[in-house]
């Protein structure tokens, strides 16, 4: 016996969508209501190239959940209507939700990405953090290493302040935490929202500039094992392999 299972999105005048659950089977004609669920509507407000909702649109793929996408004009637009002036902002039926990592951290605790615990959680936020603030630091030369459009150069397109800014703590934090772990992961033996976070960081770095991690391989088999993933096609870069030798002591 042969059992096929569908999903069906529904919009409706709420603002909740409605996913529909049929079965059939080999052995019968006619297909089988089983349930519906309700589900939020999220409504996505983010430039058009999405690179700093990246993480976001991942979180919202690896649980299959929909969402609508609001591309917002860089030359035309009211930054007062968006929570603290930022973007991207997530709706969640019609309630405004700004800052990635708390849109991050209620999608996590939404569909399994968060920690089984208090503890882990306050793990999850600590690394999370320090990995989005790393970021805001670095996010030109992040543009300049992908050539993003509108993209104007100035001295902190420069590689050496980034890298060292980066290697000052961030990554030997994050490897140092990779190699004691005994999973594949940040925190304890399940992927969280802040694993992404992460990956969406070094992601591109690791693609332009492989040679900077030969001293942290945790952090490239990290990023690989999830640009890996079938979820995440076409967010990340291929990660390229790469033979590693131990750093001398």
């Amino acid at each position: 016996m042969v059992f096929d299972v569908r999903t069906q999105n529904e919009k409706t005048s709420t603002p909740f969508r409605f996913i529909k659950v049929t079965v059939s089977s080999s052995v019968e004609n006619h297909n089988k209501y089983m349930e519906d669920f309700r589900v939020p509507h999220f409504v996505l407000h983010d430039f058009s190239d999405g690179e700093e909702s990246k993480v976001i649109r991942m979180i919202l793929n690896y649980a299959h959940i929909p969402y609508d996408v609001k591309d917002i004009d860089k030359d035309d637009y009211i930054l007062e209507d968006y929570p603290f002036y930022t973007l991207p902002m997530l709706e969640i039926n019609e309630r405004k939700l700004g800052n990635v990592p708390s849109i991050c951290r209620q999608l996590g605790w939404r569909y399994e990405l968060s920690g089984r615990t208090a503890g882990e959680d306050s793990e999850v936020d600590m690394i999370a953090e320090k990995t989005f603030e790393a970021r805001m630091k670095i996010k030109n030369w992040l543009d300049h290493l992908d050539h993003r459009e509108d993209h104007e150069c100035d001295d902190s397109c420069d590689s050496h302040e980034p890298v060292r800014l980066l290697e000052s703590y961030l990554l030997p934090t994050i490897e140092n935490i990779l190699r004691r772990n005994r999973s594949p992961w940040l925190i304890s033996d399940k992927m969280t929202w802040c694993d992404l976070l992460v990956c969406c960081l070094f992601n591109p770095i690791i693609y332009h500039c492989p040679q900077l991690f030969d001293r942290y391989p945790n952090i490239f088999l990290h990023n690989k094992r999830i640009a890996q993933m079938d979820e995440f096609t076409g967010f990340l870069y291929n990660v390229r392999e790469k033979r590693f030798t131990p750093p001398p002591n």
